[in-house]
């Protein structure tokens, strides 16, 4: 048994007690062999009922400490077998005094193992024993003649007996330091070990999280009718991310309101009621203020913070809704959590509305990030419904024109296996995103990030920027497509937000500035091109520059992504830009990730 499998502190006493008495046998045969090779002046049965006397207390201790129950009565059961074999140590060496004047120095051992179990008390007690064992020697069994007196010869005899003591104590002294300097090791190593495995697990949840939202997103794509894709959009967002209920809101633009399509896990008296309810655009406006944005998409409201009214009769649990709080990250009955389902436009399309979380609880960020994914990629179905749809219809009204209705239904078809592909295509960034977090050097995943990005959305070059929050300063990490002086160069965080004005926002994850604002950031790839003139309109110029800003967890801008040079010379369309969008927000979790990793690391 090892120190690492004891069960209980029993346990390491009796393995502790089982191996000194394992020890002690031992020490018991080798003294049975020095007795029968020394000179007996006495009846060879007292050896015999020595050695037996020695056996026999410790197989009674060995029994006994089998049969306790606590701590205490193996330590004891150790101290009483200890005192009895230092008087038989004792007794013996005394016998042997008149033909070995040195027999007590056998004394040592009791001693010894005093000192280890007893500390300075076990040392002491024996040490006093031997000296009284040399007054008495000498007295009763005087040695030869010398030339120094009796006394000197006692008194160098008992000095040396309690230097040893002196020496013990040292001894111990320095194992119990040492034990202590190991203790608190094992502890600090226990700690690291205790935080990279919660680590490890996160990354292994957010990998796995991000393969079943992604799983779940492909499949919706597949749905063709809006109820139907609704309902399950419903059902897989409480299953999968753990809901008593809920529901998902369309924007009607003709009614200005927003109209519930799918409910579930309310009241039947509830749910008729919310059925029949439509929110104005005005109201919706109230619970998506920027007081309750988390992220761009998603939204919570505490009931203590909310201005609006929200009645009981339309909730779970009505005669909870005018309650206190359990505590401060407990669920409350009139809380909203809403996810904005934005088309590619960037138009409000729905509303997810999850209710009554399983756990009582107000979900994690972790739970709340995979849910804003599976959101965005559940809009992007609700749109291909809406397109097929609308398509189909206006080829329905084509009747008369046959060539063109089929052409316009396959238009829909080719526009429907474009977003199946672009959803394919996201399945795989985040396939190798996942695998991103397990990364634990910060460059080589920043490397990384980088050459995926450039890869899959076909780019010829590109940059990640990372901030250092202590200079205000963006430090150049990775580098794709550039000479290799590139990497390290530093920007100042001036020049970085300079080229992020509300001239150049697309939206707030994404900045677009054209070579005619006369911009001087960025890498330039092809210098000789930066004066020539833009040839066409959509057509890519050298000093055109993209930022996609990474975001951590709290919205705090913590680097930038900057894909330059397209492959086919065009300005990358909007459903590229969004997917790019959609990377740098899960590039922004890794580097996350990674950061706290190494944070962890330092501070173990």
């Amino acid at each position: 048994m090892t120190e690492m499998t004891f069960r209980s502190p029993l346990d390491e006493a009796r393995w502790v007690e089982s191996s000194i008495l394992k020890s002690r046998l031992l020490s018991v045969g080798v003294g049975a062999v020095l007795l029968a090779m020394l000179p007996w002046p006495y009846p060879r049965w007292t050896q015999a009922l020595i050695v037996a006397m020695w056996l026999a207390q410790g197989l009674v201790a060995a029994s006994f400490v089998r049969r306790a129950t606590t701590v205490k009565q193996i330590r004891w059961s150790g101290r009483i077998l200890l005192a009895a074999d230092t008087l038989e140590l004792a007794s013996v060496a005394y016998l042997y005094m008149p033909l070995l004047p040195e027999a007590w120095l056998s004394m040592f051992l009791p001693i010894t193992w005093g000192g280890i179990r007893e500390r300075i008390a076990g040392a002491v007690s024996a040490a006093a024993l031997t000296t009284v064992l040399l007054v008495v020697s000498f007295i009763f069994h005087p040695p030869p003649p010398a030339p120094e007196s009796y006394v000197s010869r006692l008194i160098y005899d008992a000095s040396i007996v309690w230097l040893f003591v002196f020496a013990v104590r040292l001894l111990v002294r320095g194992v119990a330091v040492r034990s202590d300097v190991l203790a608190v090791q094992r502890e600090k190593l226990e700690k690291a070990a205790s935080a990279q495995s919660q680590l490890r697990s996160l990354s292994d949840v957010q990998a796995s999280t991000i393969k079943k939202v992604t799983e779940l997103a492909v499949s919706l794509l597949r749905e063709r009718q809006l109820d139907a894709l609704l309902d399950r959009m419903l059902d897989v967002t409480m299953q999968s991310f753990g809901f008593a209920s809920g529901s998902i809101l369309v924007a009607e633009r003709d009614k200005e309101a927003y109209v519930y399509r799918a409910i579930r896990g309310y009241p039947p008296s509830a749910e008729a009621l919310l059925r029949k309810r439509q929110v104005s655009f005005a109201m919706a406006e109230l619970k998506l203020d920027k007081r309750f944005s988390l992220t761009p998409s998603l939204f919570y409201a505490p009931a203590e913070r909310q201005t609006w009214y929200t009645d009981p009769e339309m909730c779970r649990h009505p005669d909870l809704v005018n309650q206190r709080r359990a505590d401060g990250g407990a669920w409350h009955e009139a809380d909203c959590l809403i996810f904005t389902l934005l088309s590619s436009s960037g138009e409000v399309i729905g509303l997810l509305v999850p209710d009554a979380p399983l756990e009582g609880r107000v979900p994690s960020h972790e739970t709340l990030d995979a849910m804003s994914l599976f959101a965005r990629l559940a809009a992007a179905a609700i749109e291909n419904v809406h397109i097929v749809t609308t398509e189909k219809s206006r080829a329905n009204t084509l009747s008369e024109q046959n060539v063109e209705m089929k052409r316009l239904y396959a238009n829909v078809e080719a526009l429907a296996e474009e977003r199946r592909l672009q959803a394919d295509r996201l399945a795989r960034i985040l396939e190798l995103t996942a695998a991103i977090f397990r990364e634990r050097n910060l460059k080589t995943m920043l490397r990384r990030i980088l050459k995926v990005a450039v890869d899959t959305f076909g780019f010829s070059a590109g940059t990640i920027l990372l901030r250092d929050p202590a200079r205000d300063v963006f430090i150049r990490h990775a580098a794709v497509g550039y000479s290799q002086d590139v990497e390290g160069v530093e920007m100042t965080g001036e020049d970085v937000r300079s080229d992020m004005t509300p001239v150049t926002r697309v939206r707030e994850t994404y900045y677009y500035i054209p070579m005619e604002l006369h911009h001087s950031g960025g890498v330039t790839r092809n210098p000789d091109r930066l004066e020539l003139p833009r040839i066409l309109p959509g057509d890519w110029h050298e000093n055109d520059l993209l930022i996609f800003p990474i975001f951590d967890s709290v919205g705090t801008l913590i680097g930038v992504l900057s894909p330059d040079d397209p492959k086919d010379h065009r300005i990358p369309s909007d459903e590229t830009i969004r997917t790019i969008e959609v990377f740098a927000q899960l590039a922004g979790m890794a580097v996350e990730s990674a950061r706290l990793r190494a944070e962890t690391t330092v501070s173990v």
